[in-house]
């Protein structure tokens, strides 16, 4: 009977043992999946101010080559690709198809509900709605870019 005893040997996990562990793993996962999403949505307003200062640039480029000339606000809309730029009713701007066309590499806005605006030295983020970017060009020439 001793013999018996010995031989049968104890294989896998206990019930408790299997509620403790996915115990723990529920316990890990409430601490690491906010952090992941909230380096993802960083990682997407860096994307987004990134594209403004690129759109910044190269307003400014154009508009010292005489290419975009005029003052007021244009808005650029995303389908996949740029699409022709639209000025708005109240500015006097021209050459906004070169502009469309020097843009074809910038991607459309990326974060979901977060805006980014870029004026001069200063960022300022507010929450709406993502459909492309917004131009503007001061009187003085200063660009300010801004995601709609």
């Amino acid at each position: 009977m001793i013999k018996r005893a010995n031989q049968k040997k104890k294989k896998g996990f206990s019930l408790i043992e299997l509620i403790i562990v996915l115990a723990v793993m529920a316990i890990i996962a409430l601490i690491a999946i906010p952090n992941f999403t909230a380096v993802r949505d960083n990682s997407k307003l860096k994307a987004d101010k990134q594209s403004c200062e690129t759109i910044k640039r190269t307003v400014l480029m154009l508009t010292a080559d005489d290419t975009l000339k005029g003052k007021g606000t244009l808005a650029v809309t995303f389908t996949g690709t740029p699409e022709k730029a639209t000025v708005a009713e109240n500015a006097d701007i021209t050459g906004e198809d070169k502009l469309t066309t020097a843009l074809a590499e910038v991607k459309k806005p990326q974060a979901n509900k977060k805006s980014v605006t870029t004026a001069g030295d200063e960022e300022t983020t507010t929450t709406n709605a993502l459909v492309g970017y917004t131009i503007v060009i001061s009187d003085t020439g200063d660009v300010t870019v801004s995601t709609n």
